[in-house]
């Protein structure tokens, strides 16, 4: 199996004791001064000062593991009570004993790392020692010096005995994943029971084996550090999704480092693929408020991470637990034990290792790794500040080779995805990334680039999405998580997207340079005639839920002649389906702005017509409109027609007339529902083809429990108000 997932790391939340430890002072004979010479500090300051240089300074993950080493120091301080001077790291002898306790500890456990856990506790130590004041000087530095030299000679030798046992594993890939089994865990991954773990785990391993990712990267990756360039390639532009860093044990000066991910030639490989299903289903299955954050303005939107065990633990760092425990659950399910000696690091081991073997330079190498730092000021201050530096090791990461500016041969990247497709699994994205753009542009409010290069990075995976779904389907099946989602379900089981997806398998076929293979031409007309199979049988899923229980076709035919039988019937014997409004219309599932309700009644909305034209289109392919879908049409007319009438009344633009109804959105904090049921109620408008009905009775909006209730006169104030104050304000419409 996987590394161990002991808590060998992780201390107890109270370390009082142990840091009481930093403040003890040697007074005996020799002993010396602070190091911080300055007499205009008091006793108090200078050893803040030392404490500040030598503990705080290091990353919490670091003092974490040196918290654990300390612990340990003291437990065995106590338990030792006839060694001189208590918890103080004094003298050599005091240390070098303790350290050998250490090494003999790892000796009866059979580590095959004795010298690993022994220079660990003395980096601890020397930590605490650095800030116990009066220590004297022995002549030579903390590790070198006799004593401690000698267990540390003493452990590489256990060391290297015992790497040398007969029971040592040779594997040269101990480390590393190799290429099959790196698709194999990402399809466990894929397969695992619970989703918000496995789509996790998924993009995880992808990001941290293309980007090289540590442990703490992946633990503090946000959205806020995103954007997508295009680099020039032929025969296809290649899009890169820049990922940034300004935190890690390895950047303690909090400099903006990149990393580059693009699409895999090899669609099963594909990072970003694996970063859509995560992203998407963060947004639709989670809920996650990222896009309604960042379209209000709200900064809290950047503390959410992309990796995380739960949702509730999505705005603060995970630990190496949380993502460790995660990818140990994945790799047991898979078919072939999985033994290796590293976890969350073992992603970084096995892009080294794979750019190794492509013949990747050493000098790319060490930008991609962000290794360059000490190649001077261009590696430290100019290489890590752009996302394309390490351009070929993103090439070859991506399965193109080296020569992938002239060889970006990717299939799916040309077939263009319907917009309203991508508004299905990210609604309401394109309209808040004009708003954001809008807000920068014209300096509203405090300007948020982040929150729209994040909506950018977000709708380019809605397209990544789609174009990878066909070989989704092949792969998982009905168990693939988007089909639970219905917009997801009805696209599926369209006969559109079976003409997208046999676009999406012949141009994989047409952009591979070399002739295909008759083995890998059988299996492209494999995967072509599953995924048909599939989304077949979710069209028919989808027609059986449609379909009333005493209906003809429903009683006679079974879910897999359905499709034919259907396709045959004489166009005079169809049964007339009632036309649902939410499946038509497509906008009763989560418009949120006064816009959207005005282009949806004048000119229709996510490729569907507008209500007015609906009626006349249902008659046309023999359909008829329910009682329910008329009156939930009709009581959708009343805002816009009364904010086209306020437009007409005071000679106004639309968009000014409009302005009035957002700013009492804003202003009331109202949902959109409410805010068409209020114009409803205080004045609607009759529609020219009525026929008598009653007035509205109610008095008072509509709104969710616990929220107070809004009379009539009270909007119609609001509504008056917010029409002087936009008819006061000197702007250009």
């Amino acid at each position: 199996m996987l590394g161990s997932c002991t808590r060998r790391g992780r201390a107890p939340a109270d370390n009082s004791d142990v840091l009481a430890m930093f403040r003890l002072v040697y007074s005996g004979e020799g002993a010396t001064q602070p190091l911080v010479d300055d007499c205009s500090l008091t006793k108090e300051q200078k050893w803040q000062l030392l404490f500040d240089r030598n503990w705080r300074s290091l990353a919490p993950s670091s003092q974490t593991k040196w918290l654990v080493y300390l612990r340990k120091w003291k437990k065995w301080t106590d338990d030792h009570i006839e060694q001189p001077e208590g918890y103080l790291v004094y003298p050599s002898s005091k240390v070098s004993a303790f350290l050998q306790s250490i090494l003999e500890e790892c000796t009866a456990s059979n580590s095959k790392d004795p010298l690993g856990a022994v220079k660990s506790a003395r980096k601890a130590l020397r930590h605490l020692r650095a800030c116990q004041v009066g220590i004297p000087e022995e002549g030579t530095e903390f590790p070198s010096q006799p004593y401690i030299a000698g267990v540390t000679s003493r452990a590489k030798t256990a060391t290297a005995e015992a790497r040398q046992c007969e029971g040592a594993d040779p594997s040269c890939s101990a480390s590393t994943l190799s290429n099959e089994e790196y698709a194999s865990l990402l399809e466990a991954a894929m397969r695992y029971p619970d989703k918000q773990v496995g789509l996790c785990v998924a993009a995880m391993v992808s990001i941290g084996m293309t980007a090289g990712y540590r442990s703490d990267d992946l633990q503090d990756t946000r959205y806020f550090m995103e954007s997508v360039s295009s680099v020039p390639a032929e025969p296809l532009p290649m899009q890169v999704l820049a990922m940034a860093h300004n935190a890690g044990k390895a950047n303690q000066d909090a400099q903006m480092t990149y990393a580059a991910l693009a699409n895999h030639r090899q669609p099963h490989l594909d990072c970003l693929a694996y970063l859509s299903q995560h992203v998407l289903h963060q947004i639709n299955v989670s809920k996650l408020p990222l896009m309604t954050l960042i379209h209000q303005n709200d900064m809290s939107w950047r503390c959410y991470r992309i990796f995380f065990r739960d949702p509730s633990m999505a705005t603060s760092k995970q630990t190496y637990y949380d993502l460790s425990t995660m990818l140990l659950k994945v790799a047991a399910t898979m078919p072939d034990v999985l033994v290796k000696t590293k976890v969350t690091h073992l992603m970084r081991c096995s892009g080294t290792v794979t750019l190794a073997a492509a013949a990747c330079s050493m000098d790319v190498m060490r930008v991609w790794g962000r290794w360059a730092r000490a190649e001077g000021v261009m590696g430290k201050s100019y290489l890590p500040k752009s996302p394309l530096s390490a351009l070929p090791a993103t090439g070859i990461l991506a399965g193109f080779g080296t020569d992938f500016m002239t060889n970006h041969a990717f299939g799916r990247g040309t077939v263009a995805v319907p917009t309203s497709w991508i508004d299905c699994v990210v609604p309401h994205a394109r309209v808040i990334l004009q708003a954001v753009r809008l807000r920068n542009r014209m300096r509203i409010g405090r300007a948020d680039l982040s929150g729209q290069h994040t909506v950018e990075s977000i709708l380019y995976l809605a397209e990544t999405f789609w174009q990878s779904s066909p070989f989704m389907l092949q792969r998982y099946g009905l168990g693939w998580w988007a089909l639970q989602l219905p917009a997801v379900r009805a696209i599926v089981g369209s006969t559109l997207f079976r003409d997208f997806e046999q676009q999406v398998i012949n141009a994989e076929m047409e952009c591979n340079a070399r002739p295909l293979s008759p083995q890998l031409t059988e299996a492209f007309d494999k995967i072509s005639k599953q995924v048909v199979s599939l989304s077949e049988q979710v069209a028919l899923l989808q027609l059986s839920v449609k379909q009333p229980s005493d209906s003809p076709l429903a009683a006679h035919h079974n879910m897999a002649a359905a499709s034919s039988s259907t396709m045959q019937a004489p166009a005079a014997k169809r049964p007339r389906i009632e036309l649902a409004v939410e499946a038509q219309v497509g906008l009763s599932s989560g418009l949120n702005s006064v816009q959207e309700a005005v282009d949806e009644w004048f000119f229709g909305l996510h490729g569907f017509p507008a209500p007015t034209l609906l009626s006349d289109q249902a008659v046309q392919r023999g359909q008829r409109l329910s009682k329910k879908a008329v009156d939930s049409l009709s009581k959708r007319r009343h805002l816009p027609l009364r904010i086209h009438t306020l437009a007409v009344d005071r000679c106004w633009p639309l968009k000014k007339a409009m302005a009035v109804y957002e700013l009492v959105m804003q202003r009331h904090r109202l949902s959109l529902a409410e805010l068409r049921d209020a114009v409803r109620l205080s004045s609607p408008v009759r529609h020219p083809k009525a026929k008598g009905g009653k007035p509205a009775q109610s008095q008072h909006v509509n709104r969710s429990p616990g929220l107070p209730l809004i009379s009539i006169s009270q909007f119609a104030t609001w509504v008056q108000k917010a029409t002087d104050d936009i008819a006061s304000m000197s702007i250009s419409w």
